[in-house]
C-alpha cells in the first residue's frame, strides 16, 4: 500500500523526470531543423534563461548576417563560464583574466553602474564589428577585434555564459564557445 510519505516522493520523482525531459526536448529542439534554437530550463549557470536567451538569439542573428550556422546552448559550457566567472570576482578582483590551457573559445565581459546582462556584453562583443576588417585572423587583428571574430566564428557551434557579482560592485560575465574559434591564420566566416 502507498503512504502518503511515499506517493510525494513518487510524485517528486515523477515531476522532475518530467522537468529534465522538458528541457532535453528544449535543448534538442531547433537542432539543425532551421527552427529557433532554445536554451533549456536549466542554463547551467546564473544567467537567468530570458537572459540566456536573448544572448543566444543576439549571438545568432550576427552570426546569420555573415552566414555561420546558428549555435546551440550548452549548459555544460555555461557552468564552465559560471565557475570562471566567479573565480575572477571571488578570487581576481574581477580583473579579466582568461583561463589557462583552456580548450574552448572564451569572451569575458566586466561592467559597473548598470544592470549588465549577458545580451549587454554580446552587445559589447560585437562592437569590435567597428575595428574588423575582413580576412584571416592575425596577431595584429586578434586583440581589438578577437571577441567579435569568437562571436561569429563559423566552426563554433555551442555557447554557454556566466555572470558573477563583484565585491566592488559591478559584474563579469563570461562566455565559453565549442569548438573554439579565432584560428590564427584563417578566417571567421
Amino acid at each position: 500500500m502507498l503512504t502518503r510519505a511515499k506517493l510525494v516522493i513518487f510524485l517528486t520523482v515523477i515531476f522532475l523526470l518530467a522537468a529534465l525531459g522538458m528541457s532535453y526536448w528544449l535543448f534538442l529542439r531547433g537542432a539543425g531543423n532551421g527552427q529557433r534554437p532554445v536554451v533549456p530550463l536549466f542554463t547551467g549557470s546564473k544567467v537567468p534563461r530570458d537572459e540566456a536567451q536573448q544572448a543566444l538569439d543576439f549571438h545568432n542573428a550576427k552570426r546569420r548576417e555573415v552566414g555561420a550556422p546558428a549555435l546551440q546552448w550548452s549548459a555544460a559550457l555555461a557552468l564552465n563560464a559560471q565557475n570562471w566567472a566567479n573565480h575572477l570576482a571571488n578570487d581576481s578582483n574581477c580583473q579579466l583574466i582568461h583561463q589557462q590551457h583552456n580548450i574552448h573559445g572564451e569572451n569575458l565581459f566586466w561592467g559597473k553602474g548598470l544592470p549588465y546582462t549577458a545580451l549587454s556584453a554580446s552587445q559589447d562583443w560585437y562592437d569590435e564589428i567597428k575595428e574588423y576588417k575582413y580576412g584571416v585572423v592575425t596577431e595584429a587583428n586578434f586583440h581589438p577585434t578577437g571577441h567579435y571574430t569568437q562571436l561569429v566564428w563559423k566552426n563554433s557551434r555551442q555557447v554557454g555564459m556566466g555572470q558573477a557579482s563583484c565585491h566592488g560592485g559591478g559584474v563579469v560575465i563570461a562566455a565559453e564557445y565549442d569548438p573554439h574559434g579565432n584560428m590564427i591564420g584563417q578566417k571567421p566566416y
